[in-house]
């Protein structure tokens, strides 16, 4: 174990979002999976040429200074990557790579994420993002002729912050940016194959169609 880093048992802690990824949504279910393989990953005991990028959660924070990682940050951090997955997400990804001139490489996530959860009167009902990411179930309303929304803010601790706050700094360190780069790759490679499906499917429909017609 590297100095200054956190306990980290990866057989008894379980990396999974609040909420999970949502039926459909390509980006959330790639960010999901590859959370779990990066935190299932050996750091400590690796190989020098294994790649770098295989680091734990206690790594990722230990500028953190947290006493301990426990189940509730594996959780929180669970649901930051669920939360990349997302259209939102997307967006704080891609204003963080807009401010990259500005902050530098390292803090242009953090400094895209303290712009997206600043608290504004008349935006999202007044919720911060940090409370939308770890909502859970029961805090959002299920009406079904209406858009998901968050109905009561979940009660948060300031670790809960450090964990996502120090999790956008990785996102900007080259271990993140290869993390990031790996899902956006099969991201693509999911819809590309999403899209050929549906594709297929229409035309042996029309192909279908057209011989019902013949035979008509």
């Amino acid at each position: 174990m590297n100095e200054g880093q956190l306990p980290l048992d990866p057989q008894w802690l379980l990396h999974r979002p609040i909420t999970g990824p949502r039926n459909g949504h390509i980006g959330e279910q790639v960010f999901c999976e590859k959370w779990i393989d990066l935190q299932q990953r050996e750091a400590e005991f690796r190989e020098v040429d294994e790649p770098a990028h295989t680091i734990k959660l206690a790594r990722i924070l230990r500028h953190a200074q947290l006493p301990e990682i426990g189940e509730r940050e594996c959780t929180v951090a669970a649901s930051w990557a669920c939360y990349l997955g997302c259209n939102v997400g997307a967006s704080v990804i891609h204003l963080g790579d807009s401010l990259k001139a500005g902050v530098g490489e390292y803090r242009r996530f953090l400094a895209a994420w303290a712009i997206h959860n600043t608290r504004a009167a008349g935006v999202n009902r007044g919720f911060r993002a940090i409370e939308f990411v770890l909502a859970p179930a029961d805090h959002v309303s299920r009406d079904p002729f209406a858009f998901s929304r968050l109905e009561r803010a979940p009660d948060l601790c300031i670790t809960d912050y450090e964990v996502i706050e120090h999790l956008w700094l990785w996102l900007g360190t080259d271990e993140g940016a290869a993390w990031l780069t790996d899902c956006q790759r099969e991201i693509d490679r999911r819809q590309a194959a999403a899209w050929r499906a549906l594709h297929e499917t229409i035309n042996a429909a029309i192909v279908c169609g057209t011989a019902d017609m013949v035979q008509k």
